[in-house]
């Protein structure tokens, strides 16, 4: 009786638990669960959360960033976890700084942790941010926390590098507009691009490549201004300030827009970089998008139409 009794409790708890889990995945998405599964499977990571867990319990949501930083680090180095908390490196490239990077917690080999406190959700520029960070240490899995919610969020990042490089500079060179740019100056520009794009491959945000790129022209002859400062003026000669431009001046006849990681080269880029080019007086201009698979550009003639 006493057996059948047991294996009667038994039968019902497994019922129990199997519909337990199938309510806790119902309430899933198909991303969550590939995040959830691939956290069994890396157990670092684990107790990287857990320790996190145990901070957000202990200060709750909303307080600055800078106490969870700190009380997780203490917490980790507690239980002989090994991290660097908040190093600060450069990337240097020609004997310039192209870029400086400063995660909030990398885990050498293993991990690179970022920790936000938002009002909203997390969005693209985190992700991009953190994509970076894993790009310059070379370490595949990032973390992204999120302390400023009623209970810890955190999001698995995986990095990995495109195969596809998909550009050269003589396809680059062989786009230009005539009489808009000298070869001289154009074959420069392209090669700059190619041997960027081929030590660096494609990862890092738009502002480590223009960096990066104006090193390479600087270092090549090319007197290259990275958001250089002009006059705003109204056609009737007013003046209303300056402002910066959020593209490369080079040699004093092309302007560059650096961006990276986007999907496409946009109208809206194509237009922000013509206006550029009336404000600093420059012909031509040159996009180029380190993308998320490959390298895409457009060159743009300064009062015509974008050219393919």
């Amino acid at each position: 009786m006493g057996d059948k009794v047991s294996t009667q409790r038994f039968g019902k708890d497994k019922d129990e638990t199997f519909w337990r889990w199938k309510v806790f995945l119902s309430n899933l998405s198909l991303s969550q669960i590939f995040g959830w599964f691939l956290l069994m499977n890396d157990p670092f990571s684990y107790v990287v959360i857990g320790k996190a867990m145990e901070v957000h319990r202990e200060l709750g949501p909303g307080v600055d960033e800078l106490f969870y930083h700190e009380l997780l680090s203490e917490r980790l180095n507690a239980v002989g976890i090994e991290h660097l908390f908040r190093p600060r490196e450069q990337l240097i490239h020609r004997g310039m700084v192209a870029d400086l990077f400063e995660p909030d917690l990398v885990f050498p080999g293993k991990l690179v942790a970022e920790l936000k406190c938002l009002r909203g959700g997390f969005h693209p520029e985190h992700y991009v941010q953190i994509i970076c960070y894993q790009k310059f240490w070379q370490i595949p899995t990032g973390l992204l926390f999120d302390f400023g919610k009623d209970g810890l969020l955190h999001r698995r990042v995986n990095y990995q590098i495109a195969s596809d490089l998909g550009s050269d500079s003589e396809r680059i060179q062989a786009d230009v507009p005539d009489s808009n740019v000298e070869d001289e100056i154009a074959s420069v520009v392209c090669n700059g691009i190619s041997h960027v794009l081929a030590e660096y491959g494609l990862g890092y945000r738009d502002t480590t490549y223009r960096g990066l790129l104006a090193a390479e022209l600087n270092a090549d002859g090319l007197g290259c201004l990275i958001q250089p400062l002009t006059t705003v003026r109204l056609n009737d000669g007013r003046v209303l300030g300056e402002t910066r431009c959020d593209c490369l001046a080079v040699a004093g006849r092309l302007g560059i827009q650096v961006l990276a990681i986007r999907d496409s080269i946009t109208a809206t880029d194509v237009a922000v970089l013509r206006t550029h080019l009336r404000l600093l007086d420059l012909p031509c201009g040159l996009i180029v998008n380190f993308g998320k698979n490959r390298l895409v550009h457009k060159w743009v003639c300064g009062r015509g139409k974008a050219l393919s």
